[in-house]
């Protein structure tokens, strides 16, 4: 997950974390600093954005609905578990995003075969919803990569902050997606979201962000030639 905060107000206690030149088309792009001790990271981009960053492990999609909350709504019962207010109120961080109550956030799915995820639960994970949310959306847009014979696919979330990688390819989870690609591509996301672009030129960079263009309420701009769009059929 990434927020948008105020500046954290200094750095101590944390570590730069050295970034591939490859990964953006600036070297300047982010500058990353991981707590010492804490599992968080904070960011800065270039336009001096400064954001929060953590990575948990959860075990429901409604769970991943509630963790993602970045304030508490006037309407939520009290003992609620928000795990990312109470995060933040901790540490004493404050979260600059007034337009939106949710983080950013790229939910990673492992299934023994995608194939048998059905596509509303594919969407589900695309839009960070819980089980029990109503659906609006009923298409589901992607793109897929093939490693050593096993799929991966790619989700974007539809004007709700979240993008998804629902795999079956476990030496890729653990080996490539976990340690780099998920949170790269989280940045990714972040930067389209907020400034427009991709700032990368690498191609599966450019390619998500045509996906991540398809699924914006207001954009006309992206290929469909690069993506899948699949409707979901009632039962």
């Amino acid at each position: 997950m990434l927020v948008p905060i105020k500046y954290p107000g200094g750095l101590s206690g944390y570590e730069p974390v050295k970034q591939e030149p490859y990964m953006f088309d600036q070297q300047a792009c982010f500058a990353l600093y991981r707590h010492e001790e804490q599992p968080h990271s904070i960011m800065k981009d270039d336009h001096d954005q400064w954001y929060f960053a953590i990575r948990w492990k959860l075990d429901t999609l409604t769970e991943v609905k509630y963790a993602r909350q970045i304030h508490r709504p006037s309407y939520m019962a009290e003992n609620t578990t928000l795990k990312l207010v109470d995060y933040l109120a901790k540490i004493s961080c404050t979260p600059q995003m007034n337009d939106f109550d949710k983080a950013f956030v790229h939910t990673t799915v492992f299934a023994d075969k995608l194939d048998d995820v059905p596509l509303d639960r594919q969407l589900r994970m695309a839009n960070a919803d819980g089980e029990d949310d109503p659906s609006v959306i009923q298409t589901v847009h992607s793109i897929e990569n093939k490693y050593n014979g096993q799929r991966t696919r790619f989700l974007s979330g539809f004007e709700t902050y979240s993008i998804a990688t629902l795999t079956e390819n476990r030496d890729y989870l653990e080996h490539i997606h976990l340690p780099a690609s998920a949170f790269l591509y989280l940045q990714y996301f972040v930067y389209f979201k907020q400034y427009g672009r991709i700032p990368s030129k690498q191609m599966m960079a450019r390619l998500l962000g045509n996906l991540w263009a398809s699924t914006q309420a207001m954009n006309s701009a992206w290929n469909s030639s690069l993506l899948t769009i699949e409707q979901i059929r009632d039962r």
